[in-house]
């Protein structure tokens, strides 16, 4: 059973500071076995270690600090057990903990499912994590939470079987015309959350958000949902599928990690992924010819008038019936393997 995040801080913050400045304090995490013992722990200062016992011969591993996190190997004799050499993650800021927590979780996960030698356990979970301790985690808005869900979804069920490639593919970017981009074709994913099963009505940010692609063919993926506190969907569980599934795609969930962290998500966010979602319809429209959406070529020949700096507008799916082309993954499989 995987130990929740919940149970991990409750475990830290059990602990009790020792009294002396060497000192440290632990209990063993629970779910792991007996030759792989890993231990929470707190030292004089507060700050939180998680204590990966390594054999004596284990070579160092070593990290600069980075933004609060540093790794070390040492002797530490944890409680009433013998000394022993372990690998230290150690975070020095309070505001850091849930991140913290959730370097953590993963890496216990990766201990009691993987048959690798500890010391690359540990510098795996370490690099899957990089760029979440490196980027600055503003925390997400509830729409920002809700675009990301759109295009994970599409990722993991429209564009399977996920791996580096496909997630090359996704752009992750507001650089990007396109939320996914590919030499013969290119999706833009747009997101609803409604409460009715009518056809959504969706924002277009720009006269460059529904142009045609230097190359290859365009199409809109639109995904409509709707609040259903019952509902299995958060955006959590879907990032969760998704690391399960690339679990022994090293490559591939270096680049999702990365991308992720771009948009600015991290695991340790308790908001982002408590808003559960029920899937109302999926829909797939091949964007060519009289599709409705404004271009800059819409406004020639006189062009776009001066001092109007950014143009957007709504785009209502009832008027795109004729551009239809699927309605779950099955039916644009030709389609997709065409591309």
């Amino acid at each position: 059973m995987t130990v929740t995040l919940d149970e991990l801080e409750s475990s830290w913050a059990s602990l009790q500071a020792p009294a002396f400045p060497e000192g440290i304090s632990g209990r063993r995490a629970a779910g792991l076995p007996p030759d792989r013992p890993v231990y929470l722990a707190v030292d004089n200062l507060g700050r939180r270690h998680l204590l990966v016992q390594v054999p004596d011969a284990t070579a160092p591993i070593s990290q600069r600090e980075t933004r609060s996190l540093e790794v070390t190997t040492a002797r530490f004799q944890v409680g009433s057990n013998p000394e022993a050499v372990y690998v230290d993650l150690a975070c020095t800021d309070s505001a850091q903990f849930a991140t913290f927590s959730a370097v953590a979780q993963d890496l216990i996960r990766s201990l009691r499912h993987s048959q690798e030698p500890l010391r690359d356990s540990i510098i795996n979970a370490l690099a899957r994590w990089r760029a979440f301790w490196s980027a600055k985690g503003t925390g997400m808005s509830r729409e920002e939470a809700l675009g990301l869900f759109g295009e994970l979804w599409f990722l993991r069920r429209w564009l399977r079987p996920v791996n580096a490639e496909v997630i090359s593919r996704w752009q992750a970017t507001d650089a990007a015309r396109h939320d996914f981009q590919w030499h013969s074709a290119s999706v833009e994913v747009k997101t609803a959350a409604m409460q009715s099963a009518a056809a959504p009505v969706h924002h277009i940010a720009s006269l460059d958000q529904l142009a045609d692609p230097e190359q290859g063919q365009l199409f809109l993926f639109s995904l409509q949902v709707c609040d259903d506190a019952l509902a299995a969907n958060t955006l959590h569980s879907l990032v969760n599928s998704l690391i399960g599934e690339l679990q022994n795609d090293f490559q591939a969930l270096s680049a999702l990690n990365e991308k992720l962290a771009a948009r600015g998500y991290s695991p340790a966010d308790s908001q982002a992924p408590v808003r559960s979602l029920r899937i109302l319809a999926e829909r797939f429209y091949r964007v060519d010819g009289e599709f409705p959406r404004l271009l800059r070529t819409t406004f020639e020949p006189l062009g776009i008038p001066n001092g109007v700096a950014q143009v957007s507008y709504s785009l209502n799916l009832a008027a795109c019936e004729n551009w239809l082309v699927a309605v779950n993954p099955e039916e644009a499989t030709g389609i997709l393997e065409g591309c």
